[in-house]
């Protein structure tokens, strides 16, 4: 978006948005909300932060390294604060739908597949396997950003769009339904995973900081995660191949440590095209607005 005095990328664009359609629906569910002003004081800031981008966004401004980077990705820097505030978001209408949830799996597969999964597969060298894919996850967001900043310079900003774009469309989706997944909603040894090596600890840091009882349906990391497929296998090739096999792993993996029921991964599945492909129609509107 340009005019004589503002040079508004069309993420700035979809974060302004989505910052003001969330902050509509917060002043909608204020009696049942606490600690509003906080939420409303990271929008004034973040909307201040993007207007001063916008103010001095120049071909001057842009030859500084420094400034380009940060113009460019604090979409990505920020997801992690929006996705949790989905939790704080996702009661103003409707109540966790997991006892649904946990009836439409055992009214098709017979079982609970988040359950039965690791109980089948209890082995150390598995569940290593399975939280190595699972964590590999939180390393594409910025990894493939920082991939196309340095080989595809051209398509970066449609790449960052279409990322920041998508995820916040499903952040929309989690706090408008809200699922906690089997991890939050089962209890015990239900509720447990396998623990292994490293990377079960590293996860078990990772969803310390940034998990929520929220977003379990659609799977966002099987959504995402085909994204990211859609997206390096057209401007990154080489990508593509190197994240094929992990991402495949995600998908299983995100049942094994129990923080998706199944129907969350066929939800991700059919979901993912469907947000890529809105997402990439937003960036072309608003790249010519």
């Amino acid at each position: 978006m340009k005019n004589s005095k503002y040079h508004f990328l069309p993420v700035d664009t979809v974060v302004l948005g989505y910052m003001f359609v969330t902050l509509i629906y917060m002043l909608f569910g204020v009696s049942r909300l606490s600690h509003i002003w906080s939420h409303i004081e990271v929008r004034l800031l973040l909307s201040v932060v993007i207007f001063a981008f916008a103010v001095t966004d120049s071909t001057k401004a842009r030859n500084n390294k420094f400034y380009f980077f940060i113009r460019n990705f604090y979409p990505l820097l920020i997801l992690t604060y929006f996705y949790k505030e989905t939790g704080y978001l996702n009661n103003i209408l409707f109540n966790y739908f997991d006892s649904y949830f946990v009836w439409v799996e055992q009214t098709l597969w017979g079982l609970q597949p988040s359950i039965e999964f690791s109980k089948h597969f209890p082995q150390k060298w598995f569940s290593e396997i399975m939280n190595f894919s699972y964590f590999f996850y939180y390393l594409l967001t910025i990894g493939i950003g920082l991939v196309a900043y340095f080989w595809n310079r051209a398509n970066m900003q449609k790449i960052i769009f279409v990322i920041a774009g998508s995820f916040l469309i499903y952040y929309l989706f989690f706090a408008l339904f809200p699922v906690k997944g089997p991890q939050f909603f089962f209890h015990g040894a239900d509720a447990k995973t396998v623990d292994s090596w490293f990377f079960s600890k590293l996860v078990k840091i990772a969803q310390g900081i940034g998990e929520t009882q929220t977003g379990a349906f659609p799977s966002s990391h099987v959504g995402m995660s085909i994204i990211f497929l859609l997206l390096t296998y057209k401007y990154l090739r080489k990508t593509f191949w190197i994240i094929l096999l992990p991402v495949i792993l995600l998908w299983f993996a995100t049942v094994y440590i129990k923080a998706h029921y199944l129907i969350d991964v066929v939800g991700g599945f059919i979901s993912a095209p469907l947000v890529y492909w809105a997402s990439v129609k937003l960036f072309r509107f608003l790249k010519h607005t």
